[in-house]
């Protein structure tokens, strides 16, 4: 019975990542705000790892940062590198030390969320040596990295009802 509500709750995860795909990624779907629009499949890639073990947080935190490295990045695979790792770790972390909770959660998703911008920044703009880089950071990056974490806050919700409700308690 428990495999029949995992195979359920992994299929909503996986549609939701596909659908979060298709409404980041459609021209003029999503306000940007300050010339910046959220990356929707970080913060749904992270929510996912608080509540799952390190193995299918892993595999959604891939899948996810292909997504995004398809449809968002420059730098094919820094997603797909970072969200695997990041998310085997989150799952890790909160199976055997954390307790999930909304405070935790919001941590979390800040830290890693901030984190990873910044350090796609620094690999997309620092590093390369564009001009101008704290011009584009402050005001670009910056309302990203919010907005994104505000959205994320809205999937943390919607991935915590999904696991609630498609698992044998």
């Amino acid at each position: 019975m428990e495999r029949r509500y995992t195979v359920f709750r992994y299929f909503a995860y996986s549609l939701e990542l596909l659908l979060l795909f298709i409404l980041q990624t459609t021209p003029r779907l999503l306000p940007e705000l300050f010339g910046s629009k959220p990356l929707l499949l970080l913060p749904a890639a992270i929510t996912i790892s608080l509540l799952e073990s390190e193995l299918p947080a892993m595999f959604f935190g891939m899948a996810a940062g292909l997504l995004l490295d398809f449809g968002y990045s420059d730098n094919i695979g820094f997603f797909t590198i970072t969200l695997t790792l990041s998310c085997f770790f989150i799952g890790l972390i909160f199976r055997d030390y954390l307790v999930i909770s909304f405070f935790n959660a919001t941590v979390f998703l800040f830290m890693f969320c901030t984190s990873l911008l910044i350090l796609y920044f620094m690999f997309s703009y620092v590093f390369v040596g564009k001009a101008d880089v704290f011009y584009y950071f402050s005001h670009h990056y910056i309302s990203r990295i919010i907005y994104t974490f505000v959205c994320g806050l809205l999937l943390y919700f919607l991935n915590k009802f999904l696991y609630k409700n498609l698992r044998d308690t």
